[in-house]
């Protein structure tokens, strides 16, 4: 009884260079993601900060007597730091105050309430466009 030729035991050269094109494709794909991924975890880390920064706002004026809050712009748009290197350079802020009705619409007289919105804005790093944030607190006559 002969053996026959075709009970080769083991890869070719052709099976290992599939698995090796294979392996290379799919770590290429992963090495792709992570500039994105950065790009994402930056957009996310902005975004937490414009909240922080809005909070920041809305909280100060929380704090002051209904009467002390002026109606109007606040706080017109600028930026937080003139300094450039400072991180807030690439944030600015607008709060305004308007009295509301029981609906929360706008009102031209004074109604016990008050609207505040604090604005942040700052560009996005995956767009490059002007993202922006909004708080809004009520706070009413005591």
């Amino acid at each position: 009884m002969s053996k026959s030729k075709t009970d080769n035991r083991g890869f070719s050269l052709l099976e290992a260079l599939l698995a090796i094109a294979v392996i290379l494709v799919g770590i290429l794909a992963i090495v792709k993601i992570f500039p994105l991924a950065f790009q994402v975890s930056q957009a996310a880390a902005k975004a937490t900060i414009a909240t922080n920064l809005a909070q920041a706002k809305i909280e100060e004026i929380f704090y002051l007597d209904y009467d002390n809050i002026t109606l109007g712009a606040l706080e017109a748009k600028h930026r937080l730091s003139a300094d450039p290197a400072n991180p807030f350079y690439y944030y600015q802020r607008q709060t305004v105050a308007e009295y509301v009705d029981g609906n929360l619409n706008y009102s031209a007289t004074d109604t016990g309430l008050k609207k505040i919105t604090a604005t942040v804005y700052w560009r996005s790093p995956i767009l490059k466009n002007e993202k922006n944030l909004e708080i809004k607190i009520l706070i009413s006559k005591k």
